[in-house]
């Protein structure tokens, strides 16, 4: 007999996991040099790692990072902004905000792509 129960418990586990990654968007943006060897840029694959893992080892190995500046927005339209003292250069300024941009439109996309599933588009 399938196990229809556990699928269900993990179907509803998987909404609750995108539910939650979809509750926040957060960008950082850095500037800097990551200057790492090859081959401790590639994991056991032989691809290259995440960007986040290569932050994490530029960080631990002392490169010249700084985070310029962090966004994060909350579902309900709260967002928390750290920017810069003094100035903050135009082309990071741009890219900052285009990836915030892009976030945002991401996460409109696979709200409409899930809403479009479950039968509540709004395009009715």
């Amino acid at each position: 007999m399938p196990d229809t129960k556990g699928k269900l418990t993990r179907g509803l586990e998987s909404i609750g996991d995108f539910l939650e990654d979809m509750s926040s968007l957060e960008v950082q943006t850095y500037t800097g040099s990551i200057d790492v060897a090859v081959d401790t840029a590639l994991g056991d694959d032989g691809k290259l790692k995440s960007i986040t893992d290569l932050l994490a080892a530029a960080k631990a190995t002392g490169n010249n990072l700084k985070l310029c500046a962090v966004t994060k927005m909350m579902c309900d339209g709260d967002a928390i902004n750290l920017v810069p003292e003094g100035d903050f250069q135009e082309h990071i300024q741009k890219v900052h905000a285009a990836s915030v941009k892009a976030g945002i439109d991401t996460r409109h996309g696979l709200l409409a792509l899930f809403g479009g599933m479950v039968g509540l588009s709004s395009n009715k």
